[in-house]
């Protein structure tokens, strides 16, 4: 009764031909519940957290097909000062010779830090996570990598903050300045990085460098680095580490070189 009601009162309405319009709407639509309307925005933003880290980590300067390099090396460090020869080979192995040999303790690491992370690797999509909705903050949004104790900020293609932290470390990385290649690729410039005690949260210690590379061939090598670390029992330790004479050793790669 209630639906041949419904119907004659639809007609007066509508009229027979706007009735068959929307019986045929109603009958085309789905309906969604709630909870999965629910999902399906979650789902969009774990899309865009994801393609917003993997285009960071594609903007990342790496070496495709190094051929390795030479170059000579000074290493100054709290006053004291040393010349020597480094080697990368194609496989990114180190080879850090030094005449005070007590240096290389304090050089050779951030040596294969910065070399190393310029090893090319296939970048398959990681799935990640928006960490809250703070979308104005001066380093990006912050992200949340799936399963692991890390997350990242990212602005324009740069990973501007690395957080990790677990039962046996806690350190963040702040990039503050990157340098742009000539393919738009990205190198640090100016990072910060906080180290602190997993337990209670306090600053143990704090890491400043600068970073300045130049190009050869078709590559940016690093030229410069100057580190100011500063300890919580007032340690201060000053070092830099300074390549010239830079060869690749492909010679069809050899090109006079370019500083930044």
């Amino acid at each position: 009764m209630k639906c041949y009601q419904t119907v004659q009162r639809e007609l007066k309405q509508w009229g027979l031909a706007g009735l068959i319009v929307l019986l045929t709407l109603s009958a085309t639509m789905q309906w969604t519940p709630a909870k999965d309307q629910t999902k399906t925005e979650t789902n969009q933003e774990k899309t865009a957290a994801t393609k917003l880290y993997q285009a960071a980590r594609e903007a990342r300067a790496v070496w495709r097909d190094f051929p390795g390099f030479t170059a000579d090396v000074t290493v100054s460090f709290n006053g004291k000062q040393t010349q020597g020869k480094l080697s990368a080979d194609k496989d990114f192995k180190i080879k850090l010779t030094l005449k005070d040999e007590s240096l290389s303790e304090w050089s050779l690491p951030k040596l294969r830090s910065v070399i190393g992370h310029r090893k090319y690797r296939v970048q398959k999509p990681i799935p990640a996570t928006f960490a809250d909705q703070q979308v104005n903050h001066p380093l990006g949004r912050l992200v949340n990598i799936d399963d692991k104790n890390v997350s990242f900020r990212l602005q324009d293609n740069v990973m501007t903050e690395v957080q990790r932290r677990s039962d046996k470390m806690w350190f963040t990385i702040s990039t503050l300045d990157v340098w742009r290649t000539k393919e738009g690729s990205v190198l640090p410039r100016d990072t910060s990085v906080t180290y602190r005690n997993p337990k209670t949260g306090a600053i143990t210690s704090n890491r400043s460098n600068t970073f300045a590379f130049t190009r050869v061939g078709n590559y940016d090598l690093p030229a410069t680095m100057l580190t100011v670390e500063c300890g919580e029992n007032f340690e201060r330790n000053i070092g830099s580490i300074k390549l010239s004479n830079h060869r690749l050793l492909s010679p069809e790669s050899l090109s006079q070189t370019e500083s930044k």
